[in-house]
């Protein structure tokens, strides 16, 4: 392998655990940012999937000892219909556990280790420019002047880690695939709601949406998302609406009764997008700067990072040849796309109905036959090991398709898409 200069731009986790992973292996990094980071960020709430990276990283320590234990996933179907999830069901090949994080302390964790571990950063906004008609790209001389010429001329490549800022793609003009929906997600950090012990992520199904509710240290983060053409019922700016539609919900209502919040309101839109391209003549995406997804189970981070330890592999493995970056955008268009389709059952109704069956069918003799599987392989969607088998995949796909015919569960499961449509 040949030692290679590499400009990161972005010092997000995806941008700092690439530079760590590349630092360890003896090539020239820096990683430029800008220290610009919202109040609260959505992706508090870890899958067990991360846990062997934080590992392999060195900080899986440092991130317990401010988080909140996380056991499993709690589903509500509706106020009254629970079903809960703990990790240990799924039977996989990971730890049966996760973390609840703080995302400023969890972000500023792999920011520091990088820093310890002598990635050199440079505070500043990055600014990259086309060399002519080519595929090729630039920093542009004040950036490398910034840097006090770090890379002696121009880095060998230069990894897009700046998010959903999409730095390099919209400079390109990249065509992208959008998924189907256009909700958005309003959340904030609340005092005082009701207590969740174990510390399971809670999601509920809401009469228009549906929400999430994560147990941190001494806060709860509770996000709402949800169709914006119903917002505009709740107020004019998005704390009315955030705080409006927790009063008006039955469920959320009784939940945070007693709460205050503690933070401003975030909003985040557009969150399903995967980019046409993901490398150039000397440049690469990784994170969600190449493609990110729906909230819904918790993948965004976990994703995010397996994107900078399979980058980091085809440098430090593969060299970046030809064939090594078109493995690699294969591998990131595959991983992005067979999760989306996990994520489309719980928006077409099918992941409630089975969820719904064991009050239903699993009294009878193919039902007995099947629930174990059924726990087993619908727990792994929560720990993030749902798409990495064949079997896996294979199973998922005949449980929420064939398998609601083959149970004659046509009845409940139009029953789920009916309630989903005033969604």
């Amino acid at each position: 392998m040949k030692s290679k200069s590499i400009a990161i731009i972005g010092g997000g986790p995806s941008g700092c655990a690439l530079a760590i992973l590349l630092k360890r292996a003896g090539h020239k990094v820096a990683v430029l940012y800008l220290e610009k980071r919202p109040e609260i960020i959505v992706g508090e709430s870890l899958v067990p999937a991360v846990i062997p990276m934080l590992k392999a990283l060195g900080v899986e320590d440092e991130v317990k000892s401010y988080s909140t234990f996380k056991p499993g996933a709690s589903v509500w179907l509706s106020k009254d219909e629970e079903t809960t999830s703990p990790f240990s069901a799924g039977q996989g090949k990971i730890d049966p556990y996760a973390y609840n994080v703080p995302r400023i302390k969890f972000d500023k964790t792999i920011f520091n280790k990088a820093k310890s571990e002598g990635v050199v950063f440079f505070e500043h906004l990055a600014k990259i420019e086309k060399t002519g008609n080519s595929d090729e790209l630039k920093l542009a001389n004040e950036t490398i002047e910034f840097c006090k010429d770090f890379f002696n001329g121009q880095p060998e490549w230069i990894v897009d880690c700046t998010g959903r800022t999409r730095t390099i793609a919209r400079l390109l003009d990249i065509p992208v695939k959008t998924g189907k929906r256009k909700d958005v997600a309003l959340f904030a950090h609340l005092s005082g709601a009701e207590k969740i012990d174990p510390c399971n992520i809670h999601l509920h199904r809401l009469h228009k949406g549906w929400s999430w509710r994560i147990p941190l240290p001494e806060r709860t983060s509770v996000g709402v998302v949800i169709n914006p053409s119903h917002l505009p019922e709740y107020g004019k700016t998005i704390e009315e609406q955030y705080d409006n539609y927790l009063k008006a919900d039955d469920t959320l209502c009784r939940l945070t009764a007693n709460a205050k919040r503690e933070t401003n309101v975030v909003k985040y839109s557009n969150y399903q997008l995967i980019s046409e391209r993901f490398y150039g003549k000397n440049w690469v995406l990784t994170g969600d700067a190449g493609g990110f997804l729906d909230p819904i189970f918790s993948t965004g981070l976990f994703l995010a990072l397996k994107g900078a330890f399979r980058l980091a592999k085809a440098i430090n493995e593969e060299d970046l040849t030809p064939a090594a970056l078109k493995k690699y955008e294969k591998e990131q268009k595959w991983e992005l796309q067979v999760w989306q389709r996990v994520v489309d059952t719980w928006y077409n109704g099918r992941l409630f109905t089975l969820f719904r069956v064991g009050q239903d069918r699993m009294h009878t003799p193919f039902g007995k036959f099947i629930a174990p599987h059924m726990v087993k392989y619908l727990t792994r969607i929560f720990t993030g090991e749902a798409v990495y088998t064949r079997y896996s995949r294979y199973f998922l796909r005949f449980v929420t398709g064939s398998l609601i015919d083959l149970m004659k569960l046509e009845r409940l499961h139009n029953r789920d898409v009916k309630d989903l449509q005033v969604n």
